[in-house]
């Protein structure tokens, strides 16, 4: 049975309320694992998390303590305690498997995705912080750091690079978006579909933060509603609402500076498959650029 540095180990241990009979790593990291699986004897499962910053820890836990409750009963993990020394949470397993290994009923999942996205969103706290020009100003500052870093290891060519500095060139000039308390990584695999009870849960909460709504929004559009339109227009019925003009019209940029953050994260982990994401998310506003393989 695989292990946790004590003295974590040990706090996680009494927080989890009795005898641990498993623990593995699950961090999806290739090494140092700093998310651990932990099995209690009556099958209870816990997740101990070791946030790599305190401004992460900070973020997370204030999530899981102020937003994440909105979801209710079953829809997502519960905090069960955190440890600020050790930038570490301790938190339930919400039950339900990965819905991307799942094929039936995904129209279904989606409208309980949108659903489950709104009451996050509107779970409170939600404005920028420092504001809308101070939100523009900042990920103007990211998209061109990340811009020069890749195109240093020469991962961007310059057709991407220009499309990059030119969508955050004039993300100031964007029309008002309505506000919202974000998961701030919206994908499938943080859809966990629980068929006995045909209840969808919401995990994976470590970029929670307040932001524009459209933000949670650009890798579902980018991603599955790309694929089958269905998923998008159920996503949107369970959401309560269809997009603005002003959301639609913001989508095509903010996906192009999402897309640049996931592929530098993808190039400094070796993660190929989030750079591919990455890049074919570029590529659709590029046409005229052939995809690298």
């Amino acid at each position: 049975m695989q292990s946790v540095p004590n003295p974590i180990g040990a706090w996680a241990r009494r927080r989890a309320g009795g005898e641990i009979t498993a623990v593995r790593g699950v961090s999806w990291r290739p090494a140092g694992s700093r998310v651990w699986e932990l099995t209690r004897a009556d099958a209870s499962r816990f997740f101990l998390k070791v946030a790599p910053t305190a401004a992460r820890y900070t973020r997370e836990t204030h999530a899981y303590r102020h937003a994440v409750p909105a979801l209710g009963h079953a829809h997502a993990p519960v905090l069960v305690d955190s440890d600020p020394g050790a930038l570490a949470l301790l938190l339930t397993a919400a039950p339900g498997l990965d819905a991307t290994a799942q094929a039936a009923g995904r129209t279904e999942r989606y409208r309980q995705a949108g659903a489950l996205l709104r009451r996050l969103h509107d779970a409170g706290g939600a404005a920028p912080a420092g504001g809308a020009d101070r939100w523009a100003a900042d990920r103007r500052a990211a998209a061109e750091e990340q811009v020069a870093a890749l195109t240093a290891v020469g991962a961007l060519d310059a057709a991407e690079r220009r499309l990059v500095l030119d969508r955050a060139a004039v993300l100031h000039l964007l029309p008002p978006l309505p506000a919202a308390f974000l998961h701030g990584d919206l994908r499938e695999d943080h859809l966990l579909w629980d068929a006995a009870g045909a209840r969808l849960a919401l995990v994976g909460f470590a970029q929670a933060r307040g932001g524009c709504a459209a933000e949670d929004l650009v890798r579902m559009a980018y991603g599955p509603w790309q694929r089958d339109r269905a998923l998008g227009a159920a996503f949107l019925r369970g959401y309560g609402r269809e997009l603005t003009d002003a959301e639609r019209y913001a989508l095509p940029t903010l996906a192009a500076l999402d897309a640049v953050g996931v592929m530098a994260c993808g190039v400094r982990h070796g993660d190929e498959e989030a750079v591919a994401r990455a890049r074919g998310v570029l590529g659709a506003q590029t046409p005229h650029v052939a995809l690298r393989a």
